[in-house]
């Protein structure tokens, strides 16, 4: 009888850790057969490891692929060091102040690939329906704070949502990239972006980018509620005046800084 030894712990999380290396960037899908060639790991060794690194989030399955999971991009993104470094500090004044207007959630997201990172949260006892948390990832397409930072970034970081597939998690969520562009040019006019039930039928969202001195969106704030109870529309003012509040705070730091 053949005795097979199994690998040694070390072992086992050097090749984990060669496998989520073999990514090019964290939007890229690779399949088993891509991985293993990439690592030189055997195909059954390859597809073992991608089922423990699934079931740990750290990768994703998608239609016979793989790609960075949600719980890395949230590690990657915090500490990368991409996000300017005053933003929490500069802008959580602001995301109280709307907190204390509204008592409903409110989040501060940056664009991250093709998906929104939390880089905070604020809410009481009532909660939004959506469930999200600080270093999670968000849906860009159907979210008020992907909206409103995807208007107002580049067309390089638009392309890839814009060409790829868009998830359908409601039935008023857009999935067509020719209505998705036609919003984005209407949150671009307003400087507001909305949610209408698109991420969750019993949620809406309302966000606003805050905005460098070349007009790109460095970052974007919402307030989020459940339709039965929350109107955007009574907030619309107050949160726009707070995001150009923010954005205003974050040069004059910037400024400080240089």
């Amino acid at each position: 009888m053949t005795v097979v030894e199994e690998s040694p712990p070390r072992a086992v999380v050097d090749k984990a850790f060669s496998l989520v290396e073999a990514w090019a960037h964290r939007d890229e899908t690779l399949g088993v057969s891509e991985l293993s060639r990439r690592t030189g790991l055997p195909r059954s060794t390859t597809h073992r490891l991608l089922g423990i690194l699934e079931s740990s989030g750290i990768v994703e399955r998608s239609i016979g692929s793989y790609r960075i999971g949600e719980r890395l991009r949230g590690i990657t993104s915090l500490l990368a060091g991409g996000l300017p470094p005053p933003l929490r500090e500069v802008c959580l004044p602001f995301l109280q102040d709307l907190y204390e207007l509204t008592h409903e959630t409110v989040h501060l997201g940056v664009l991250t690939g093709t998906g929104v990172q939390c880089v905070e949260k604020l809410h009481g006892h009532r909660r939004s329906p959506v469930e999200s948390r600080v270093g999670g990832v968000l849906p860009v397409h159907s979210t008020a704070l992907g909206k409103a930072l995807l208007a107002h970034s580049p067309r390089a970081a638009r392309t890839p949502v814009l060409t790829a597939e868009l998830p359908r998690f409601t039935p008023t969520t857009i999935t067509s990239a020719l209505r998705l562009s036609a919003d984005l040019s209407s949150v671009r006019r307003n400087g507001i972006a909305h949610d209408r039930g698109e991420t969750h039928p019993d949620a809406v969202c309302i966000a606003a980018p805050v905005l460098g001195a070349d007009g790109r969106a460095v970052a974007a704030v919402s307030i989020s509620g459940p339709t039965a109870r929350f109107d955007p529309a009574t907030v619309t003012d107050q949160l726009r005046r707070a995001a150009r509040a923010t954005s205003a705070a974050m040069a004059a730091v910037r400024a400080d800084a240089a």
